[in-house]
Protein backbone atom coordinates (compact mmCIF):
# COMPACT_ATOMS: atom_id res chain seq x y z
CA UNK A 1 0.00 0.00 0.00
CA UNK A 2 1.45 3.33 -0.75
CA UNK A 3 0.44 6.52 0.82
CA UNK A 4 0.02 10.28 -1.26
CA UNK A 5 0.29 13.56 0.55
CA UNK A 6 0.82 17.25 -1.03
CA UNK A 7 2.32 19.52 1.75
CA UNK A 8 2.97 23.18 1.45
CA UNK A 9 6.59 23.66 2.58
CA UNK A 10 6.58 27.14 4.26
CA UNK A 11 9.03 29.44 2.13
CA UNK A 12 10.27 33.16 1.74
CA UNK A 13 10.20 34.26 -1.71
CA UNK A 14 13.12 35.70 -3.46
CA UNK A 15 11.14 35.66 -7.02
CA UNK A 16 10.47 39.90 -7.50
CA UNK A 17 6.85 39.61 -8.08
CA UNK A 18 5.96 37.89 -4.54
CA UNK A 19 9.75 38.87 -2.84
CA UNK A 20 9.64 38.70 0.53
CA UNK A 21 6.11 37.17 1.19
CA UNK A 22 5.93 33.64 2.90
CA UNK A 23 4.90 31.41 0.64
CA UNK A 24 3.95 27.66 0.05
CA UNK A 25 6.05 25.36 -2.23
CA UNK A 26 3.94 22.46 -3.17
CA UNK A 27 5.56 18.77 -2.30
CA UNK A 28 4.10 15.74 -3.15
CA UNK A 29 4.62 12.76 -1.49
CA UNK A 30 4.87 9.50 -2.00
CA UNK A 31 5.57 6.35 0.24
CA UNK A 32 5.19 2.85 1.16
CA UNK A 33 3.31 1.86 4.26
CA UNK A 34 4.39 0.19 6.96
CA UNK A 35 1.96 0.33 9.89
CA UNK A 36 0.18 3.78 10.77
CA UNK A 37 2.38 6.33 8.44
CA UNK A 38 5.52 4.82 8.69
CA UNK A 39 7.71 4.35 5.86
CA UNK A 40 10.79 2.84 5.14
CA UNK A 41 13.97 3.66 2.52
CA UNK A 42 16.35 6.54 1.24
CA UNK A 43 14.84 10.11 0.61
CA UNK A 44 15.00 11.33 -3.15
CA UNK A 45 13.29 14.66 -4.31
CA UNK A 46 12.22 14.87 -7.86
CA UNK A 47 12.93 18.47 -9.79
CA UNK A 48 10.61 18.98 -12.85
CA UNK A 49 11.59 20.78 -16.50
CA UNK A 50 10.82 24.13 -18.36
CA UNK A 51 7.29 23.38 -19.03
CA UNK A 52 5.02 20.42 -17.25
CA UNK A 53 5.13 20.23 -13.35
CA UNK A 54 6.19 17.69 -11.19
CA UNK A 55 2.78 15.69 -10.30
CA UNK A 56 2.26 14.29 -14.35
CA UNK A 57 5.96 14.39 -15.03
CA UNK A 58 6.28 12.24 -11.71
CA UNK A 59 3.15 10.84 -10.13
CA UNK A 60 1.42 9.89 -13.36
CA UNK A 61 -1.18 7.57 -11.96
CA UNK A 62 -1.44 5.61 -15.02
CA UNK A 63 -0.77 1.80 -15.69
CA UNK A 64 2.93 1.70 -14.76
CA UNK A 65 4.30 4.63 -15.82
CA UNK A 66 4.66 6.32 -11.74
CA UNK A 67 8.39 6.96 -11.84
CA UNK A 68 7.62 8.03 -7.51
CA UNK A 69 5.34 4.84 -6.93
CA UNK A 70 7.83 2.62 -8.44
CA UNK A 71 10.75 4.07 -6.12
CA UNK A 72 8.06 4.02 -3.25
CA UNK A 73 7.41 0.24 -3.93
CA UNK A 74 11.19 0.19 -3.48
CA UNK A 75 11.07 1.33 -0.45
CA UNK A 76 11.83 4.91 -1.11
CA UNK A 77 10.67 8.46 0.63
CA UNK A 78 9.79 9.67 -2.68
CA UNK A 79 8.74 13.41 -2.45
CA UNK A 80 8.33 16.50 -6.12
CA UNK A 81 8.69 19.42 -5.85
CA UNK A 82 6.88 22.37 -8.06
CA UNK A 83 8.61 25.75 -8.31
CA UNK A 84 7.07 28.74 -8.38
CA UNK A 85 5.13 29.22 -11.69
CA UNK A 86 4.21 25.46 -11.62
CA UNK A 87 1.41 23.35 -10.33
CA UNK A 88 0.42 23.84 -6.72
CA UNK A 89 2.93 26.41 -6.15
CA UNK A 90 2.35 29.85 -6.10
CA UNK A 91 2.02 32.02 -9.94
CA UNK A 92 2.42 35.65 -9.33
CA UNK A 93 1.88 37.59 -11.95
CA UNK A 94 0.38 34.24 -14.21
CA UNK A 95 -3.66 34.73 -13.64
CA UNK A 96 -3.43 38.05 -15.50
CA UNK A 97 -3.72 37.08 -19.19
CA UNK A 98 -2.03 40.55 -20.69
CA UNK A 99 1.42 39.21 -18.58
CA UNK A 100 1.08 36.88 -21.26
CA UNK A 101 4.02 36.95 -24.08
CA UNK A 102 2.81 39.66 -26.59
CA UNK A 103 3.79 37.13 -29.47
CA UNK A 104 1.36 34.61 -27.83
CA UNK A 105 -1.83 36.78 -27.25
CA UNK A 106 -3.69 36.00 -30.20
CA UNK A 107 -3.81 32.37 -28.66
CA UNK A 108 -6.13 33.16 -25.74
CA UNK A 109 -7.92 35.85 -27.79
CA UNK A 110 -10.67 36.24 -27.32
CA UNK A 111 -10.66 33.85 -24.37
CA UNK A 112 -9.88 35.43 -21.82
CA UNK A 113 -7.82 38.17 -23.14
CA UNK A 114 -9.70 41.30 -25.95
CA UNK A 115 -6.89 42.20 -27.90
CA UNK A 116 -3.74 42.54 -27.88
CA UNK A 117 -1.98 44.46 -24.81
CA UNK A 118 0.94 44.67 -23.08
CA UNK A 119 2.06 43.35 -19.94
CA UNK A 120 1.17 44.47 -16.91
CA UNK A 121 4.26 43.27 -15.24
CA UNK A 122 6.76 43.95 -17.85
CA UNK A 123 9.43 41.81 -16.32
CA UNK A 124 10.62 37.85 -16.32
CA UNK A 125 9.26 36.18 -13.63
CA UNK A 126 12.88 34.58 -12.14
CA UNK A 127 16.34 33.35 -11.96
CA UNK A 128 18.27 30.24 -11.51
CA UNK A 129 19.21 31.11 -8.21
CA UNK A 130 15.55 31.62 -6.97
CA UNK A 131 14.99 27.75 -7.79
CA UNK A 132 17.94 26.93 -5.95
CA UNK A 133 16.61 28.90 -3.02
CA UNK A 134 13.31 27.02 -3.19
CA UNK A 135 15.04 23.40 -3.69
CA UNK A 136 17.24 24.32 -0.43
CA UNK A 137 14.51 25.39 1.57
CA UNK A 138 12.90 21.77 0.45
CA UNK A 139 15.71 19.67 0.60
CA UNK A 140 16.07 21.44 5.02
CA UNK A 141 12.83 20.72 5.34
CA UNK A 142 13.15 16.54 4.06
CA UNK A 143 16.09 16.72 6.20
CA UNK A 144 14.73 18.25 9.37
CA UNK A 145 11.30 15.63 8.60
CA UNK A 146 12.82 12.47 8.47
CA UNK A 147 16.02 13.34 10.91
CA UNK A 148 18.84 12.56 7.58
CA UNK A 149 21.98 14.29 6.68
CA UNK A 150 21.58 13.60 2.76
CA UNK A 151 18.92 13.62 0.58
CA UNK A 152 19.01 12.41 -3.32
CA UNK A 153 17.99 13.86 -6.11
CA UNK A 154 16.21 13.81 -9.62
CA UNK A 155 15.82 16.58 -12.64
CA UNK A 156 14.88 16.18 -15.83
CA UNK A 157 15.44 18.80 -18.44
CA UNK A 158 15.87 21.98 -17.17
CA UNK A 159 15.73 20.61 -13.56
CA UNK A 160 19.31 19.28 -14.66
CA UNK A 161 20.30 22.67 -14.70
CA UNK A 162 18.63 23.68 -11.38
CA UNK A 163 19.62 20.02 -9.46
CA UNK A 164 23.14 20.60 -10.75
CA UNK A 165 24.27 23.96 -9.74
CA UNK A 166 22.26 22.90 -6.35
CA UNK A 167 24.11 20.16 -5.85
CA UNK A 168 27.27 22.06 -6.71
CA UNK A 169 26.67 24.55 -4.09
CA UNK A 170 25.90 22.30 -1.38
CA UNK A 171 27.66 19.09 -1.66
CA UNK A 172 27.16 18.64 2.26
CA UNK A 173 23.31 18.07 2.04
CA UNK A 174 23.24 15.82 -1.18
CA UNK A 175 23.43 11.86 -1.30
CA UNK A 176 23.30 11.09 -5.57
CA UNK A 177 21.98 12.53 -8.20
CA UNK A 178 20.38 11.54 -11.37
CA UNK A 179 20.04 14.14 -14.20
CA UNK A 180 17.55 13.17 -16.61
CA UNK A 181 18.04 14.60 -20.36
CA UNK A 182 20.00 17.65 -18.30
CA UNK A 183 20.14 21.30 -20.17
CA UNK A 184 23.35 22.02 -21.53
CA UNK A 185 25.90 24.46 -19.86
CA UNK A 186 26.60 27.88 -21.64
CA UNK A 187 30.12 29.00 -21.65
CA UNK A 188 30.77 32.44 -20.18
CA UNK A 189 26.82 32.92 -19.01
CA UNK A 190 27.09 34.21 -15.83
CA UNK A 191 24.72 33.81 -13.26
CA UNK A 192 21.86 36.74 -13.22
CA UNK A 193 21.52 38.06 -10.38
CA UNK A 194 18.37 39.76 -11.30
CA UNK A 195 15.18 39.01 -13.86
CA UNK A 196 15.43 40.36 -17.31
CA UNK A 197 12.73 43.16 -19.07
CA UNK A 198 10.00 41.25 -20.85
CA UNK A 199 7.09 39.24 -19.63
CA UNK A 200 6.62 36.56 -17.10
CA UNK A 201 4.54 34.43 -19.06
CA UNK A 202 4.67 31.88 -22.52
CA UNK A 203 1.70 29.97 -23.36
CA UNK A 204 1.96 25.81 -24.37
CA UNK A 205 -0.86 24.56 -26.50
CA UNK A 206 -0.98 20.75 -26.43
CA UNK A 207 0.10 21.05 -30.42
CA UNK A 208 2.82 23.06 -29.48
CA UNK A 209 3.98 20.10 -27.06
CA UNK A 210 3.17 17.21 -28.96
CA UNK A 211 3.73 18.08 -32.60
CA UNK A 212 6.35 20.56 -32.07
CA UNK A 213 8.25 19.36 -29.10
CA UNK A 214 7.47 15.48 -29.05
CA UNK A 215 6.59 14.27 -32.59
CA UNK A 216 9.74 14.25 -34.33
CA UNK A 217 11.98 12.19 -32.08
CA UNK A 218 9.27 9.40 -32.38
CA UNK A 219 11.14 7.01 -34.90
CA UNK A 220 10.53 3.35 -33.43
CA UNK A 221 7.66 0.99 -33.54
CA UNK A 222 5.68 1.23 -30.37
CA UNK A 223 7.31 3.83 -28.62
CA UNK A 224 4.86 5.38 -28.16
CA UNK A 225 1.20 3.69 -26.44
CA UNK A 226 -1.63 4.78 -27.58
CA UNK A 227 -3.83 7.09 -25.52
CA UNK A 228 -1.04 7.83 -23.26
CA UNK A 229 -0.91 11.63 -24.51
CA UNK A 230 -4.22 12.47 -23.57
CA UNK A 231 -3.41 10.65 -20.34
CA UNK A 232 -0.85 13.45 -19.78
CA UNK A 233 -2.75 16.49 -21.04
CA UNK A 234 -5.22 15.14 -18.86
CA UNK A 235 -2.98 15.72 -15.77
CA UNK A 236 -1.34 18.72 -16.96
CA UNK A 237 -4.59 20.25 -17.20
CA UNK A 238 -5.45 19.20 -13.88
CA UNK A 239 -2.56 21.14 -12.17
CA UNK A 240 -3.63 24.16 -14.22
CA UNK A 241 -7.00 25.24 -13.60
CA UNK A 242 -6.65 28.62 -15.17
CA UNK A 243 -4.82 27.86 -18.26
CA UNK A 244 -7.34 25.07 -18.76
CA UNK A 245 -10.09 27.80 -18.97
CA UNK A 246 -8.27 30.24 -21.90
CA UNK A 247 -7.30 29.59 -25.51
CA UNK A 248 -9.14 26.52 -27.49
CA UNK A 249 -10.96 23.67 -26.60
CA UNK A 250 -8.69 21.63 -24.55
CA UNK A 251 -7.01 25.16 -22.69
CA UNK A 252 -3.14 26.24 -22.49
CA UNK A 253 -0.60 25.60 -20.23
CA UNK A 254 1.07 28.30 -18.25
CA UNK A 255 4.84 28.34 -18.89
CA UNK A 256 6.78 31.04 -16.88
CA UNK A 257 9.47 33.20 -18.61
CA UNK A 258 12.92 32.82 -16.68
CA UNK A 259 16.03 35.06 -17.29
CA UNK A 260 18.29 32.76 -18.99
CA UNK A 261 19.70 29.92 -16.53
CA UNK A 262 23.61 30.18 -15.19
CA UNK A 263 24.22 26.56 -15.55
CA UNK A 264 27.78 27.01 -16.70
CA UNK A 265 31.12 24.39 -17.56
CA UNK A 266 32.40 25.56 -14.33
CA UNK A 267 29.64 24.98 -11.80
CA UNK A 268 29.52 21.38 -13.52
CA UNK A 269 32.71 20.86 -12.65
CA UNK A 270 32.05 21.72 -8.98
CA UNK A 271 29.81 18.78 -8.93
CA UNK A 272 30.99 15.74 -6.98
CA UNK A 273 28.19 13.66 -5.72
CA UNK A 274 27.70 10.85 -7.25
CA UNK A 275 25.74 11.07 -10.59
CA UNK A 276 23.61 8.88 -13.39
CA UNK A 277 23.22 10.57 -16.39
CA UNK A 278 19.99 9.47 -18.58
CA UNK A 279 19.14 10.38 -22.27
CA UNK A 280 17.36 8.51 -24.70
CA UNK A 281 19.09 8.17 -27.99
CA UNK A 282 16.51 10.41 -30.01
CA UNK A 283 17.50 13.37 -27.20
CA UNK A 284 20.21 15.32 -28.31
CA UNK A 285 22.29 12.92 -27.33
CA UNK A 286 25.74 14.66 -27.88
CA UNK A 287 24.40 17.28 -26.55
CA UNK A 288 23.33 15.10 -23.13
CA UNK A 289 26.47 13.45 -23.24
CA UNK A 290 28.32 16.55 -22.87
CA UNK A 291 26.54 17.49 -19.67
CA UNK A 292 28.57 14.25 -18.08
CA UNK A 293 31.56 15.08 -19.20
CA UNK A 294 32.16 18.45 -17.85
CA UNK A 295 30.81 16.85 -14.31
CA UNK A 296 33.27 17.03 -11.46
CA UNK A 297 31.81 13.85 -9.95
CA UNK A 298 34.52 10.88 -9.66
CA UNK A 299 31.93 8.17 -9.69
CA UNK A 300 29.44 9.01 -12.48
CA UNK A 301 27.73 6.79 -15.34
CA UNK A 302 26.47 7.57 -18.84
CA UNK A 303 23.21 5.98 -19.74
CA UNK A 304 22.41 5.64 -23.37
CA UNK A 305 18.26 4.25 -23.48
CA UNK A 306 17.75 3.08 -27.10
CA UNK A 307 14.21 4.27 -29.25
CA UNK A 308 13.75 7.01 -26.01
CA UNK A 309 13.08 10.69 -27.03
CA UNK A 310 13.12 13.49 -24.39
CA UNK A 311 9.54 12.62 -23.18
CA UNK A 312 10.46 9.14 -22.26
CA UNK A 313 9.21 8.83 -19.19
CA UNK A 314 5.49 8.33 -21.19
CA UNK A 315 7.28 6.46 -23.83
CA UNK A 316 7.45 2.47 -23.43
CA UNK A 317 11.14 2.91 -22.14
CA UNK A 318 9.78 4.52 -19.24
CA UNK A 319 10.72 1.69 -16.80
CA UNK A 320 14.58 1.62 -18.02
CA UNK A 321 14.24 5.27 -16.10
CA UNK A 322 12.29 3.62 -13.17
CA UNK A 323 15.07 0.34 -13.02
CA UNK A 324 18.19 2.40 -13.58
CA UNK A 325 17.38 5.11 -10.97
CA UNK A 326 16.51 2.62 -7.96
CA UNK A 327 19.72 0.67 -8.88
CA UNK A 328 21.93 4.22 -8.73
CA UNK A 329 20.12 5.38 -5.72
CA UNK A 330 20.08 2.48 -3.71
CA UNK A 331 23.65 0.71 -4.44
CA UNK A 332 25.79 3.47 -6.53
CA UNK A 333 25.70 1.33 -9.65
CA UNK A 334 24.04 -0.48 -12.51
CA UNK A 335 24.63 -3.98 -13.12
CA UNK A 336 28.37 -4.07 -11.45
CA UNK A 337 29.55 -1.53 -12.99
CA UNK A 338 30.52 1.69 -11.21
CA UNK A 339 31.83 4.26 -14.33
CA UNK A 340 31.28 4.78 -17.76
CA UNK A 341 28.89 4.80 -20.91
CA UNK A 342 26.17 2.08 -20.95
CA UNK A 343 23.01 1.81 -22.99
CA UNK A 344 19.40 -0.10 -22.39
CA UNK A 345 17.82 -1.53 -24.91
CA UNK A 346 14.42 -3.50 -24.81
CA UNK A 347 16.25 -6.94 -24.05
CA UNK A 348 18.67 -5.15 -21.17
CA UNK A 349 21.35 -2.94 -19.80
CA UNK A 350 24.55 -3.81 -20.61
CA UNK A 351 27.87 -1.11 -21.22
CA UNK A 352 29.04 -0.21 -23.79
CA UNK A 353 31.78 2.28 -23.53
CA UNK A 354 34.82 3.57 -21.41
Amino acid sequence: MLITRDHFVPHVSTVPANAGQLVGIHVREKVRARGPGRAAGRVVLFVHGVSVPSVPDFDLDYKSYNWMAYLARAGFRAYAMDHTGYGGSPRPMMDDPSNVNPQQQAIITPRPLPGATAPNYPYQLNTIRDDWGEIDTVVDWLRKLHQVRRVSLIGWSAGGPRVGGYVAQHPGKVDRVVLYAPGPTVEGLQIPGRTDAGFPMNLQTREDLEKKRWDPDVRCPGQLEPGIRDVVWKSIMQWDRVGASWGPEGGVMRVRAATRFGWTRALAAKVAAPTLVMAGEYDRLEERRSVYEQLGSKDKVFLNVSCGSHFMLWEKQHLALHVASKEWLAHGRLKDVRRGEMRVDPDGIFQTGK
